[in-house]
């Protein structure tokens, strides 16, 4: 298992979990390079084989981050669309922040700290 591909994914969860609320949408340069950086920790972690679903977690986080992107770009295109590209943005990087906490917890479990995305509690019982 690669270490420096799991520092990289913490990384990108730490930049996500920093995305407080929709009006977020104006500090979204900083996702720049967040899709490429996770789809290469992806490949760098192809030879880990549990769990089966790795992959796919990683796969949906990409898809997250890109659609971030769209939304923060459609937001700076059309003033009269921007609430629904705010609330687009907050849903596409809490999705992707998620996914790469779940991967995380599978793969460095005793340095991932509790999920600022509200998982935990749905997981209780």
């Amino acid at each position: 298992m690669s270490s420096e591909a799991i520092a990289r994914l913490h990384e990108v969860r730490e930049l996500l979990a920093s995305f407080q609320g929709p009006s977020s949408v104006r500090r979204a340069a900083e996702l720049e390079g967040a899709a490429e950086k996770v789809a290469s920790c992806a490949a760098d972690l192809v030879d880990v084989k549990v769990p089966r679903d790795l992959q796919l977690r990683l796969a949906f986080a990409v898809k997250a981050l890109r659609g971030a992107r769209k939304a923060a770009r459609a937001h700076r295109r059309n003033p009269l669309t921007r609430p629904l590209s705010h609330a687009r943005f907050a849903l596409n990087t809490g999705k992707a922040g998620g996914w790469i906490h779940g991967a995380l917890e599978i793969l460095d479990p005793e340095n991932t700290p509790p999920s600022p995305y509200g998982a935990d509690e749905a997981n209780i019982g």
